[in-house]
């Protein structure tokens, strides 16, 4: 669980204040009182000067304790129970929509909570969705928008085609004052969690990752009506998805490589129906390719997340343009696609050239320096 450092676990960090006294010079010695004498005139008592302090710290008083404020540590969020996933995952997108409208944002930046709820569907350890709810529940706010930078940066690693076409989720994380939408992030992020976001897609198996459209319902929700008049963007149910998949999909005649495609698929509701059909087949997902196309790039960024969450393979292409239109997006998106992985087969190797250089100065330096060096 090495990789549960993308968000270090949050801990008391005591804030120390000492109160040390001003310095000052010590007070004179008091004259002691006139003691009656014989002689017809007592002598005059010196007065004893006061010592400078050694140094700028001498204190001739005791250092007060140190004072402890300890900041208490956020407390973790308890998903709810989530029930039916598809039932679930409708709650979920509308509970972000009205935790990101209350937050002061308004819904003109949507892209930034529908970016949260793909970084969460995306977390890249499966399987420990208690741990890595507790760990992002109660990391700093730094430490969470640190920790989904290096999420979306793994996924580009590994999927450089599909985290590209995620570009419309990531630009709100290299913005200049980001920090000041720590606030309205975190109780996105909250809400998610409590939503039970991770409870669907943090199996590890990718069947139960595929029950529900997580992306649909959060891009829908946040989306007005007018705006989706506008793109023609309705959240198909997914029951009906479950009946086409069945109806115009024979699984017993498919052979593996064959492609599956979607000129206006929005965020791949019909892809995943189709997925699981396969499986009830015994059939994997990942033997297929699949090219799906939409218009709207937070539609298309999303049928990328999902395409990683649910499995679907290897032989993946998301395109985003007009197909009437243009009539040549998914060739040109494939063309795309071997020039993406093409380069981070590049970077990843100039990358490991450069380590490799550094450790080899690195042993150079030690022969030179003989056998005592060590």
């Amino acid at each position: 669980m090495d990789q549960l450092d993308l968000f270090a676990e949050a801990e008391e960090i005591p804030a120390t204040f000492t109160a040390r006294p001003a310095q000052s010079r010590p007070a004179a010695a008091p004259r002691p009182a006139a003691v009656p004498a014989p002689r017809p005139a007592p002598a005059p008592r010196p007065v004893v000067a006061a010592a400078e302090p050694d140094s700028l710290f001498a204190d001739p008083r005791p250092e007060l304790p140190a004072v402890q404020t300890p900041i208490p540590a956020r407390r973790g969020v308890t998903p709810l129970m989530i029930g039916n996933p598809r039932d679930a995952g409708q709650r979920l997108g509308e509970a972000v929509a009205e935790t990101w409208h209350a937050s002061n944002w308004g819904g003109y930046r949507m892209d930034i909570p529908v970016s949260i709820v793909a970084a969460l569907a995306l977390f890249p350890i499966k399987g420990h969705t208690e741990d890595v709810t507790r760990i992002i529940s109660t990391c700093t706010d730094w430490e969470l928008l640190q920790g989904y930078r290096e999420i979306y940066a793994a996924t580009w690693s590994s999927r450089p085609d599909l985290g590209a076409r995620m570009a419309p989720l990531m630009g709100w994380l290299t913005e200049d004052g980001v920090e000041e939408k720590a606030y309205a992030v975190r109780r996105v992020t909250d809400t998610a969690l409590k939503y039970g976001v991770l409870q669907m897609t943090g199996s590890t198996d990718p069947d139960s990752r595929s029950d529900t459209d997580l992306m649909s319902w959060t891009i829908t929700s946040l989306r007005s009506h007018g705006a989706r008049q506008g793109l023609g963007e309705y959240h198909t149910p997914p029951e009906l998805c479950d009946m086409m998949a069945r109806l115009t999909c024979d699984a017993e005649s498919l052979q593996k490589g064959a492609w599956f495609h979607e000129p206006a698929g929005g965020t791949g509701g019909m892809f995943r129906a189709l997925a699981q059909h396969l499986r009830n087949h015994h059939l994997d997902p990942a033997d297929f390719g699949w090219a799906i196309n939409d218009l709207d790039p937070l539609a298309a960024a999303g049928a990328a997340v999902n395409a990683i969450v649910w499995g679907l393979g290897p032989s993946v292409v998301v395109s985003c343009g007009d197909a009437l239109r243009q009539g040549d997006v998914v060739d040109q998106a494939i063309r795309e696609r071997a020039a993406l992985i093409e380069e981070r087969n590049q970077i990843v190797g100039y990358l490991a050239t450069v380590e490799a250089y550094g450790e080899a100065i690195k042993l150079a330096d030690r022969l030179m320096a003989g056998p005592t060096a060590a």
